[in-house]
């Protein structure tokens, strides 16, 4: 049961949980819940047809009159089960999203911490800070200098300069 409040300003979801409570009533108990509500017939009628139309959220009641009969109340009894019933799968499918992704900030703090670790680890061996480096030696840095050239090389360079 809804808890309406007794000023009769009534919320969007209020008028159509009221609705759908209304219609699913059983017959002979509809007349009492509109009196315990204090919900007139002309405003139910109009609530009514505003939902079934869909533009309760919109303010809007439409022209014509829709009577609804057994069958549409069972339908929209039905409807209203199926729709709680995506809603909870939906819920479901966000709570095992959620899950895997704290499962993965967990593995990545884990991850992070190896390699700061490690980051630590090769700064203990190479003291200095200058680690080694995996990658190739550009060419500029293997030419040797004039200093670093062995005494054949640099007997060949006074030859050819003479």
């Amino acid at each position: 049961m809804i808890d309406l409040p007794i000023e009769g300003v009534y919320s969007v979801e209020e008028r159509r949980a009221f609705v759908y409570e209304y219609m699913l009533a059983p017959y002979g108990e509809k007349q009492k819940l509109l009196k315990t509500r204090g919900i007139r017939d002309d405003q139910l009628r109009r609530w009514k047809r505003a939902v079934l139309a869909d533009t309760l959220d919109h303010g809007l009641v439409p022209w014509t009159e829709g009577r609804v009969d057994m069958d549409e109340t069972s339908a929209v009894a039905r409807l209203l089960q199926e729709n709680a019933a995506l809603r909870e799968q939906i819920a479901a499918r966000d709570a095992a999203h959620q899950r895997e992704l704290e499962q993965r900030d967990e593995e990545l703090g884990r991850q992070r911490r190896a390699v700061d670790a490690l980051g630590k680890a090769i700064e203990l061996l190479h003291p200095s800070g200058e680690a080694k480096s995996s990658e190739p030696e550009p060419a500029a840095a293997r030419c040797p200098t004039p200093d670093q050239t062995p005494n054949k090389d640099r007997k060949q360079g006074r030859n050819r300069s003479r």
